[in-house]
């Protein structure tokens, strides 16, 4: 069934097929002050009409995807997106990361333009300029210098779709490991390409095995929407702490982090930073950074371990989740038998105390 606003997408579709860019400035503004007042359901049709048009389309029209993005903040469904959004977001990523190359080897490293702030004409014509050093054709060029400008549009919406469960987990493998490799060069000059590189890292429905040394205990856990380590900390110190599994070396924690890392105020001030209340290893005696992503602890026996070990000092951070809007889920499933804990106690391997950052 087509939604309340599918005359007014077909009307910006001709828009953009006639070149009528005013036309098109003003449709997209009447679809997003209507499309605000859409139940749910009537959302994710506007969300699957607007995937139809983002195939073959790029420049100032790129920001369709940037108006089905926001439909899918507003309560759409991300999952009409998920055979489109993706093959053009990494698209932009290659062909921007194309024009990264060739600026750096036309210019020799002079800073990269601001697409906030530079005219893409003139940039243009610096680059062919120097066409003879970076062998990039004139019709090449202007692509790249394209993606540059536009690469954004399409990295907001990415970043709000790979925010949700749902889209991660029908998100192919192929498609992840794709978008991965194409913002990774990117995202020291982008910070949205860092923000999506982080993302497609995200796991979902993993198991995890947490053991304690100091008392033998062990409990199975399912983690999911985590977005680093930090994060982790606090939602593992809320599971085994005094509201949870009670381990007795597990300090309270102050109601604001916990806050922070699920769902309050993303940030906290330094009158209220979050204290950590252990460090962790995995099962083959690696710190865990809290820097770090879940995806980087290492399995033993094909599960992801964290193995608690006192803290030293007092170690303090500032951020309560990295994604504002990506649901956390860390669940104790249950705890191990004593049997179960020893035996896995037993197979780990120990920690590696020498490393200087592991304070």
């Amino acid at each position: 069934m087509p939604s309340p606003l599918k005359p007014q997408i077909d009307r910006l579709e001709q828009a953009m097929y006639a070149h009528d860019m005013d036309g098109f400035a003003d449709g997209l503004g009447g679809l997003a002050q209507r499309a605000r007042e859409l139940s749910p359901d009537e959302l994710t049709e506007v969300v699957g009409e607007l995937a139809v048009l983002l195939p073959e389309i790029g420049g100032a029209y790129a920001k369709v995807g940037v108006l089905a993005g926001a439909c899918v903040e507003w309560g759409g469904s991300p999952l009409p997106l998920v055979e489109v959004l993706p093959r053009r977001a990494a698209v932009a990523l290659e062909t921007a990361d194309v024009f990264r190359m060739a600026w750096e080897l036309a210019t020799r490293g002079k800073p990269l333009p601001d697409p906030d702030q530079d005219d893409p004409d003139s940039v243009l014509r610096r680059l062919v300029r120097k066409s003879r050093r970076t062998k990039l054709a004139d019709e090449h060029a202007w692509t790249a210098v394209g993606a540059w400008f536009d690469v954004v549009d399409w990295l907001k919406p990415m970043i709000t779709v790979l925010g949700r469960a749902e889209f991660r987990r029908a998100l192919d493998g192929a498609s992840r490991t794709r978008l991965l490799a194409a913002a990774e060069p990117l995202g020291e000059h982008i910070s949205r390409a860092h923000w999506v590189h982080g993302l497609c890292q995200v796991v979902d429905d993993e198991p995890l095995i947490a053991l304690d040394p100091a008392t033998g205990r062990g409990f199975r856990l399912t983690m999911g929407g985590v977005g680093d380590n930090f994060q982790l900390h606090t939602l593992l110190a809320d599971l085994l702490g005094p509201g949870g599994a009670a381990l007795p070396h597990v300090e309270p924690l102050e109601p604001a982090w916990l806050a922070a890392a699920t769902t309050g105020e993303q940030h906290l001030t330094s009158a209220n930073a979050v204290v950590r209340r252990f460090r962790l290893y995995d099962g083959t005696g690696e710190y865990v950074y809290p820097e770090g992503v879940p995806a980087d602890i290492k399995p033993t026996g094909g599960v992801r371990v964290l193995v608690l070990h006192p803290p030293r000092g007092r170690y303090l951070w500032l951020a309560g989740r990295v994604y504002r809007h990506m649901m956390p889920s860390l669940t104790l499933d249950h705890e191990l038998p004593p049997a179960e804990a020893a035996a896995w106690l037993g197979r780990i391997a120990p920690a590696r105390e020498t490393d200087l950052f592991a304070g």
